[in-house]
């Protein structure tokens, strides 16, 4: 089956914000206290962050909380992938308990993607659903994960296959909170910018090309996430469950989840797996759906010229190996793998009618 996709509409005014409140700006964290007040939390904050977040923003942070009476406490895991675990859950669900959380109370995550999922998978599940709010510190986490409610952990089978949709009550997107960031890891949100160009937006895609997002001027990162964001936003307000158009937010993602899985989590950040899996999927949407070439050859000189990986090389897992974890991904349907393809900028084709001959041919031509 071949269902085709084109950029969701604007929001309605009236609608604007539901479910989640999104702030943006640059030095602005020591509001965030009076703005998850403003959503209508009463009771206290439960920050989790991993360790070396903590180090940088808790202070801060709490301060914030503190000042706005939201009398906060704070739980750090050890920094990584590895912590996405339902065991890390087990041991905030524990601290929570200690803690005597409330409906009434919120739970925090500050960081990037890993106490984004992990603290919302928790925030979802204890007491049967407490508020959550997000506040991004890592460029992939500000344009991706931190909008539309998906929290999840990982099992040793696969990536974020136990989790619930649970959407923040606020995301506030402070770019102060990023600078300092190694390169490697703003680079690989920089993955998940050009993924939505790609897939919603030829004015954005042209934004992009040729950046190296470690370049990029403050001004002008802060609105260029902005962009992104709102059309994330736009795809959540349409489809909030991934029922239909969400699902197009995973172009590049079925190969990418299944690199991040066989090559161990933490040996490619998330964002670099995605630039791989978008050359993959790229080169499947010209033999598949009819892309231009020229705009598959654009796309990864966009992802080169950001400084992303665009091959794997000889000690990345096997083309078998790979092949063979893509049928463990969420998009799979009755056994069959459901491609997120492009036949244009700006218009997507989700297809499971491809040919896995055709798959393994196009892997096999990504590796250096």
């Amino acid at each position: 089956m071949n269902v085709e996709y084109r950029p969701p509409p604007p929001i309605p005014r009236e609608a604007s914000g539901i479910p989640t409140r999104l702030v943006f700006g640059d030095g602005i964290i020591a509001t965030l206290g009076d703005e998850i007040r403003a959503t209508g939390v009463t009771g206290r904050a439960f920050v989790v962050a991993d360790e070396s977040v903590a180090r940088a923003h808790a202070p801060a942070v709490l301060t914030s909380l503190a000042g706005s009476g939201l009398r906060p406490e704070l739980v750090t895991f050890p920094s990584g992938e590895a912590s996405k675990t339902l065991e890390s859950a087990a041991k905030l669900f524990a601290w929570l308990g200690a803690q005597r959380a409330e409906r009434r109370d919120c739970v925090i995550a500050l960081g990037g993607g890993v106490a984004g999922d992990l603290g919302g998978f928790v925030a979802a599940t204890w007491l049967r659903g407490v508020a959550f709010v997000q506040v991004p510190t890592t460029v992939l986490a500000m344009v991706d994960s931190s909008v539309g409610g998906k929290t999840a952990v990982n099992l040793p089978v696969g990536k974020n296959l136990v989790g619930a949709f649970h959407p923040p009550v606020l995301t506030l997107i402070d770019v102060q909170m990023a600078r300092g960031l190694p390169p490697r890891e703003v680079r690989a949100g920089w993955a998940e910018a050009i993924k939505t160009a790609a897939i919603f937006d030829p004015t954005l895609m042209g934004d992009l090309e040729g950046r190296d997002p470690t370049t990029v001027d403050p001004a002008s990162m802060a609105r260029l996430l902005e962009a992104v964001v709102r059309w994330k936003e736009r795809t959540v307000h349409v489809d909030p469950r991934e029922r239909g158009i969400r699902v197009t937010l995973n172009f590049g993602h079925t190969v990418a989840h299944a690199i991040e899985a066989t090559a161990g989590y933490g040996t490619f950040l998330h964002g670099e797996a995605v630039a791989i899996g978008m050359v993959v999927a790229a080169r499947l949407s010209i033999r598949h759906a009819g892309l231009d070439p020229t705009v598959g050859e654009r796309l990864e000189r966009t992802l080169s010229a950001a400084g992303l990986p665009v091959r794997l090389d000889s000690g990345a897992p096997s083309v078998d190996t790979i092949l063979a974890r893509t049928g463990l991904d969420k998009k799979v349907e009755a056994g069959r793998v459901r491609w997120v393809l492009l036949a244009a900028i700006g218009r997507v084709i989700v297809t499971d009618e491809v040919d896995p001959e055709l798959v393994r041919e196009v892997l096999e031509g990504v590796y250096a």
